[in-house]
């Protein structure tokens, strides 16, 4: 149902999810805990029960959110279709609760009200197929590098895509990403200082009628793959996450 990681103990956070998944009268908050609607809606629908299981990790935040990428993409690889609750994938029938700040309580949508697109299938798993960088990385066609500065990335699609940054002098791969408006991200990025380094991007192009949950799964399949052949994140990946 759901893969995560947390940066306190694992009982503490289980034990939290596991009060909150007990207050059956309402769909809880989208916060502290982003999975808990995901998993009371698919509770509340079809009377599941959780079994649980954690693992200590003695790592920082690149190590733990690297790890869980690691898992999510060996769960896709090994039964084609990601995890019900990650990726903010929602159960058809139900609405997703606010923050408690927004005070907006999701619950199940009456009939004849159109399903939650993040009810939606998964996206098909990409073919781990050579190395990151390559040009046929994970069985996709990236653009060759552009020096990523304000005036170059319009040659990015103003549309949805996956792209990397890439360090101009190691080659070596510093954040993959994803966006609704890869033209428009990647002229947030250059702006940045990325420590002074000078990067490059590289990008691909994905179908307008990609959902976005679907754009996230390929995503982590990059960022899962990265992992499982250098043991380790990018290098900006998780920077400014606790």
């Amino acid at each position: 149902m759901y893969i995560g990681e947390t940066r306190r103990t694992v009982d503490e956070r289980l034990s939290e999810l596991r009060l909150t998944l007990n207050r059956t009268e309402l769909m809880p908050w989208n916060d502290p805990h982003t999975a808990a609607p995901s998993l009371w809606a698919w509770k509340d629908a079809e009377g599941f029960e959780y079994e649980c299981s954690g693992a200590p990790l003695d790592a920082a935040i690149n190590g733990r959110r690297g790890m869980e990428s690691f898992l999510l993409y060996r769960y896709r690889q090994e039964r084609g279709e990601s995890t019900l609750c990650n990726f903010g994938r929602f159960h058809p029938r139900y609405r997703k609760s606010t923050n408690r700040k927004e005070n907006l309580r999701g619950g199940k949508l009456e009939a004849g009200h159109k399903d939650n697109p993040a009810g939606g299938p998964s996206q098909p798993p990409l073919n781990p197929t050579g190395k990151p960088g390559d040009p046929d990385w994970m069985g996709l066609s990236w653009s060759n590098g552009e020096t990523l500065a304000p005036e170059k990335t319009h040659l990015a699609p103003a549309g949805p895509g996956l792209y990397i940054l890439i360090d101009a002098g190691s080659q070596e791969i510093v954040y993959i990403g994803q966006s609704a408006n890869c033209a428009n991200r990647l002229l947030d990025h250059s702006r940045k200082s990325w420590d002074g380094k000078d990067l490059q991007f590289s990008f691909n192009g994905v179908e307008k009628t990609i959902l976005p949950h679907q754009l996230k799964e390929l995503e982590n399949d990059l960022i899962g793959n990265f992992f499982e052949q250098y043991r380790k994140a990018p290098e900006y990946q998780f920077r400014n996450q606790g």
